[in-house]
Order: C-alpha cells, then structure tokens, then sequence
C-alpha cells in the first residue's frame, strides 16, 4: 500500500468515525440488542442457506485477498527454472524444486510433468483445476452477497420489532427510549455491514480471482510448453507475448472500466 492510498483510507476511516460518534456517544453506537439481531438472523439465513464447509472456505478465500498476489515476472521466472530443470532430465532434481514453490498451481502442473502425462491430458487436468477454482470462488462471492443482502434485511426486522413494542409501552417516555436506540441502530448496522464491508470485499475477491485466472492461463500455457520441449529462452519469449497479449484482451473488453466503474457504484 503507498502512502497516497493510506492517507486516502485514514481520511476516510476519521471522517466516518467523526461523523458517526459525534453527538451520539459509543453507548449508543454500540447497542448489544441491535447487534444480535442483525448478527443472529444473519448467522441463522448463512446456515441454513450455505454447508459449513462452505463458509469456512469462503473466509479462507476472503483472508486469501489480503496477502499479496504473485507477480506475473515471480510466476515467468519460476516456468523458466521448471523448463530448465526438464530439459536436464533429471526428475529428483525437479522434485525438489517444485516442493520449495510458492505458486501451488505451478506447483500442480509440474507434478503432471514429473509423472509423464501427455500434452492432452495436461491441458485438460489444468484446464478443470482452474474451472474447480474459479467456481470455488464464485461460491464464496455468493455467500458475501447473500450477507449483503440479509443484514439490511434483518436490520429493518429489527427495526420493526423494536418498534411493536415501542408502541406497547407508550406510557412512559424511560421505556420508549431503548426500544427507539434498538429500533434505529438495527437497520444502521445493517447497511453498515453490507455497504461498508461485504460488497467491498466481494469486489475485491473478484479482482483477485480476475488475476489468478490470468495467471492460470499463463502457467498452463507454460507447462505445455515444457512438454512440448521448447526451449526456455524460447518458453520465456512466448509467456511475455502471452502476457502483452492478455492485457490486450482485458483492454479490449473494457475489464479494468468495469471493475473501477463497479467499485464506485458499491463506494457511492
């Protein structure tokens, strides 16, 4: 992160916090009633809409957005060292090699090399284990949009409960007030987690899924290479096309407009 972007998201963080506490109090903003509502419903819809399993991976995908993404030189240099290691045929030397990579695709597609799969079944094997990862991804964006939609939701649940029985208890102004404070902060935090967390994250995990598809492509491309028995030198030249060329295409089809244009429609 440079230091334009963190000062751009500590203003951020202050002028919210500023506006939000000012003249309200930290009692108010953090109502325990408010919370569970909104949490529990929320917590209740997730399991019953979506396996455990499920919901753990997606969190494992969400905290996977947070570290940061291989370079496209790191995963060129690294198709280099496989094709070099190849060419000497020798198996235990490129086993040890790929056991220290980073880049566990690589890492997979060397495993295909090493136990002497042909072109065709190489491309298919890879083919299908990106298609399991991309959809495994897609997954997990439906479960943050699914909590984007279900705490609002249950934020305007909360609202009108705390409502029903504000109005059983209208003879007294000491009892109207909490149920106002819960009524009001439900749908607050509501909006709150889905605006200002769930829709953000789901933007940025299909960035990040965008890039590791495109960094697939390259790597499969790569390997086939190798088995092809192209030179590295040779290997080297084409994934660099490879990538001019996939950047052409995301330009073409307006890919980069379309993430920025979604991000300030989630932002705005």
């Amino acid at each position: 992160m440079n230091i334009a972007l963190g000062a751009a998201l500590v203003f951020g963080i202050v002028s919210f916090a500023m506006t939000v506490f000012r003249d309200i109090g930290l009692s108010m903003i953090l109502n325990i009633d408010a919370f569970l509502i909104v949490a529990g419903g929320t917590t209740v819809g997730l399991l019953v809409g979506f396996p455990v399993q499920r919901l753990r991976t997606a969190l494992h995908d969400v905290a996977g957005t947070f570290r940061k993404q291989r370079e496209r030189e790191t995963v060129i240099q690294e198709i280099i060292e496989v094709a070099r290691s190849s060419r000497k045929v020798n198996v235990r030397h490129l086993e040890e090699k790929i056991q220290n990579m980073d880049d566990d695709f690589l890492r997979f597609g060397a495993g295909l090399l090493i136990y002497g799969h042909d072109a065709r079944e190489i491309k298919n094997i890879m083919e299908k284990e990106m298609m399991i990862r991309k959809m495994n991804c897609n997954f997990s964006r439906n479960v943050l949009k699914t909590v984007a939609r279900l705490t609002p939701s249950f934020g305007l649940a909360g609202t009108v409960i705390s409502l029903i029985k504000m109005f059983r208890n209208l003879e007294s102004v000491e009892s109207v007030a909490p149920l106002m404070a819960v009524a009001l902060m439900s749908t607050f935090y509501g909006v709150i987690i889905a605006n200002l967390f769930m829709l953000p994250l789901c933007t940025k995990l299909e960035e990040h899924s965008i890039v590791s598809a495109s960094l697939m492509n390259m790597t499969i491309e790569g390997i086939l290479l190798i088995k092809s028995g192209e030179h590295p030198l040779r290997i080297e030249d084409r994934l660099r096309g490879f990538e001019d060329k996939d950047s052409a295409l995301l330009e073409d089809i307006g890919l980069p407009q379309m993430i920025h244009g979604a991000a300030e429609a989630i932002y705005r």
